[in-house]
């Protein structure tokens, strides 16, 4: 169950095919927000703040939270330059504008998370998130 899809998104989406039904969220499952809770933003944690004696106790304390709660987090003073940033824009669309021989180069394997793919197919009823994506660890 766990194998790539046959045609990845970014195929889909330029030949202009129709999404898959396992594309389609359906009744609650596509987590919609109830109108009554206010949005929150994503939290920030400061790289700076965890280095300094006199502020990381605070700074730790606010990436478990971020951690425990949302799963996520945006990094603020992290030391990477802008045109660094901009490098590795430029490289991910170029790899995503590559030909898909080219990125199957890269496919995940079945059962690990890492490499070029889509959402891990673990149900027959399982809805998935409509993009491609490149996972790498470090």
């Amino acid at each position: 169950m766990a194998e790539l899809m046959s045609n990845s998104v970014q195929e889909m989406a330029a030949s202009g095919q129709e999404p898959p039904v396992k594309y389609f969220y359906k009744g609650n499952d596509g987590g919609v927000l109830d109108s009554s809770v206010p949005l929150i933003e994503i939290p920030v944690v400061d790289l700076g703040l965890l280095s300094s004696p006199s502020t990381s106790a605070q700074e730790l304390e606010k990436l478990k939270l971020a951690l425990s709660t949302w799963g996520c987090f945006q990094v603020i003073n992290h030391g990477m330059t802008s045109s660094f940033l901009d490098k590795i824009r430029e490289v991910s669309k170029q790899f995503f504008a590559s030909p898909m021989e080219e990125k199957q180069k890269y496919s995940r394997e079945a059962d690990s998370i890492e490499g070029y793919g889509n959402d891990m197919i673990l149900s027959d009823h399982q809805t998935v998130d409509w993009t491609d994506r490149l996972y790498l660890t470090h």
